[in-house]
């Protein structure tokens, strides 16, 4: 019995070296992008923080990671075999960072890659943080995985720390909305605007603006009220605003920018956005209606001939027909006809009788 038990021990030792062997990440790189973060535009920070990390289990990633940054990692893979050792295939890797999602986990992987013995590879990793991310520190599982011809497979593991930290004021535009962005004859549109507060503490002067001079817009809300996005609900840290205008009629055509401001204290530019709106020139609707027009011309023109010409002759003859028969049956006409006939004849007989008269004796 004890001779089995220890041939089950071996077999198991045996099938994690083999798993370890030939596989093993030698560097781990981090980069964060705070892109999203204006705040840290606006206090002239690096836009980017970069670290290395030891690849040893357990190594904390040393990089401010703000909710809503852009975290990359870059992973280099090295297949430790030499000589004759087999190559390995379909190589990638695969991290997770545990419960930053609600609760939920992020899961993300590299593409695929082969490994001669001897060499390495680096593949990137990229995850997005949650803008409302509880701050604390959350496990990272990173992985690496490959097999060799005979299908036998390796992999690596190593667990990572990731602090996410928050700045005492953090307020963010996370939500713009400009529709249409183009109008021509019919000039209206809605702007809708989405504010959140990332940071660690409440804010109860907020203010949020729309603002085009050439437009007329000029909406200011103040002292809007933004609970911590550690306690609050999405609907406690977050505002909405939604402005419907109508661009004037003499307005010409053109592009104009929309500016969207987010201030702190109310004055305190924190966040802006952008939206361009296009106005063009509206084709009066006499033009739009006259195209129309011709087409129902063209259409009766081509199909009422070939469709009815038979009816079409007849309803023409029936026309004339009409005419002639009203001015015969007319009694004026016809008195007039007689009358005319009389004195023709008068003047006949009285011509005759005077030659007679005339006439040498």
């Amino acid at each position: 019995m004890k001779l089995i038990a220890f041939a089950f021990v071996f077999a198991l030792l045996l099938a994690s070296i083999s798993l370890a062997a030939g596989l093993q990440i030698t560097e781990i790189d981090v980069n964060v992008d705070y892109d999203e973060a204006y705040t840290y535009r606006v206090e002239d920070r690096d836009r980017i923080d970069s670290t290395s990390v030891p690849a040893t289990n357990n190594s904390k990633i040393d990089a401010d990671v703000l909710p809503g940054s852009n975290l990359t990692f870059t992973v280099r893979v090295e297949n430790t075999f030499t000589g004759e050792d087999p190559d390995l295939r379909g190589v990638f890797v695969t991290m997770t960072i545990e419960e930053i999602d609600d609760g939920g986990d992020l899961d993300e992987e590299s593409i695929d890659f082969d490994l001669e013995p001897g060499n390495d590879n680096r593949v990137d990793v990229k995850f997005n943080i949650p803008l409302d991310v509880d701050s604390g520190t959350y496990n990272v599982i990173l992985e690496a995985e490959g097999e060799d011809r005979n299908e036998t497979s390796f992999n690596t593991e190593l667990n990572l720390k990731l602090e996410v930290k928050k700045q005492s004021h953090d307020i963010r535009i996370t939500r713009v909305l400009l529709a249409p962005t183009v109008v021509e004859c019919d000039r209206k549109a809605k702007l809708v605007a989405e504010i959140t507060n990332a940071g660690s503490n409440p804010e109860n002067e907020v203010a949020l603006e729309f603002k085009a001079t050439s437009l007329g817009i000029n909406s200011y809300d103040k002292d809007i009220s933004l609970l911590s996005s550690d306690e609050a609900s999405e609907e406690e840290k977050t505002y909405a605003k939604i402005l419907n205008f109508e661009v004037p009629d003499f307005l010409k055509a053109g592009k104009f920018p929309i500016l969207v401001n987010l201030y702190w204290k109310n004055f305190v530019l924190f966040d802006q956005k952008t939206m361009d709106f296009v106005v063009k020139d509206c084709v009066s609707g006499a033009a739009k209606a006259e195209p129309e027009q011709e087409e129902g011309k063209e259409t009766v023109e081509v199909i009422q001939p070939e469709e009815k010409p038979e009816e079409q002759k007849e309803a023409q003859g029936q026309v004339t027909a009409t005419e002639e028969v009203s001015v015969l049956k007319s009694p004026a006409l016809l008195a007039i006809l007689l009358g005319g006939f009389a004195v023709i004849i008068i003047l006949v007989l009285v011509a005759f009788g005077y030659l007679k008269r005339a006439k040498p004796q």
